[in-house]
């Protein structure tokens, strides 16, 4: 069975048996998908072929690690600077966009970031 978990722009899986196998521990597909994943890589594979999709206005590793950076020299960040993007940073995001004045949904993009940038 090939399956598209992010529909036609994302990769595809050839889904044989060990995956059902795999699903009859934890019957979620990310899960199975994962452990087949780092299975094939610990085995020796090139791992994907194609990159996952990522939304449009999602931030890269980079990006998000000046994000959290220019929160913090505003004063609306205190947490440690690695680029995961957690409950601390979601929290900081929305205080600065509680005082900007713009929605406050605590969800970054490069939208949020261009305004950043122009501020700090």
């Amino acid at each position: 069975m090939l399956k598209l978990f992010t529909g036609a722009d994302g990769p595809a899986f050839l889904m044989l048996k060990n995956f059902f196998v795999l699903k009859r521990y934890n019957n979620a597909d990310a899960y199975a998908l994962a452990v087949g994943l780092l299975a094939d890589r610990l085995a020796g594979s090139d791992g994907m072929v194609q990159s996952w999709p990522r939304k449009p206005g999602a931030l890269d590793i980079d990006e998000k690690i000046e994000l959290q950076e220019r929160l913090k020299k505003l004063g609306y960040y205190t947490g440690e600077i690695d680029g995961s993007l957690g409950r601390e940073s979601r929290k900081a995001i929305r205080k600065y966009q509680v005082e900007a004045g713009i929605k406050a949904d605590g969800i970054p993009g490069k939208e949020l970031l261009q305004k950043l940038r122009r501020r700090s």
